[in-house]
Formats: C-alpha cells, structure tokens, sequence
C-alpha cells in the first residue's frame, strides 16, 4: 500500500527577523497544479548592470465546502489576513519533499461558489511566490529548473 503524502502547507514568515514562528496553514486540498517559471530579473536601478536569477512558483489553491454547503468564509479570510500582513511576506511552501522559499508577489481571491443562502461555499486563492534575490535557494532553483528543462542531446 502506498505511503500517503500528506497535504500542502503554506507558511508566512516575517521576513526582518527571518523567524521560523509564521502562521501556518494546512492547504484543504493539494493543488491541481503548480506553475514553475524561471528567468533573469530585471536590472537593478540601484545597480545598473546588476541581474539576478529569478524562480517563481504559481498556483491555485481551492477552499470548498459545497457538499457539506459549509462557508469557507471564515478559513479564506484567515488565509487573506496572513497574508495582508507587511512584515509577514516570506513565505514557505511545503508539499511531501517539494520545499520553495520566497516571497510572496501576487496573491487574488474570488468566491466561486455560493449556497441558497448566500454563503460562500467555494472560494480560489491564486498565488504567486517568487524566489528571494541573490539567495543561495534562489541560485538552487534557478540551476535545477535549468537542468530539468533542457534540451538533452
């Protein structure tokens, strides 16, 4: 029988003290889909020249109740308040042995779905993370991103 992976966490860290003491969050569901992308940033006004190495995971993140018709009101707002928070915007992702640090850089949140009457029973948080500049996990990505997706001969 196949071990079970256990669900997705999100963790919102602060980013001055680098503490590991954020609000965590167990995702309701695992995500459907993780979008990773890598590129170069764009140069630095302060450093003209300077480039660094960009990685950015996106995803999706379902919140729903429609069968049991429970709101998820309460738990989404939860979500959105940690993540409005402006020292808390390092933020850990963490599914089985997929680990990314970075910071968030996006985030949107619709209710999808609503019961007859008028809670919400469905909502999606899109998520964009991007990998902190000039970090060694940054440089880690970026040269696994690149193996992973080159053309092999």
């Amino acid at each position: 029988m196949p071990e079970l992976i256990e669900k997705a966490c999100i963790q919102f860290m602060d980013m001055v003290t680098d503490s590991g003491g954020g609000t965590m969050f167990q995702v309701p569901f695992n995500p459907a889909q993780l979008c990773f992308e890598a590129g170069r940033e764009r140069e630095d006004r302060r450093e003209p020249g300077i480039r660094g190495r960009k990685v950015r995971l996106k995803m999706k993140l379902i919140f729903d109740k429609s069968l049991e018709q429970g709101s998820v009101q309460e738990e989404t707002e939860q979500f959105l308040e940690a993540a409005r928070d402006p020292l808390k915007r390092r933020v850990v992702f963490q599914w089985d042995k997929l680990c990314f640090d970075g910071l968030l850089e996006q985030m949107s949140a619709v209710y999808e779905m609503f019961a007859e009457d008028g809670k919400p029973v469905r909502a999606r948080i899109d998520l964009a993370i991007g990998s902190r500049s000039g970090s060694m996990a940054s440089e880690e990505w970026y040269r696994d991103y690149k193996e992973l997706f080159s053309i092999k001969g």
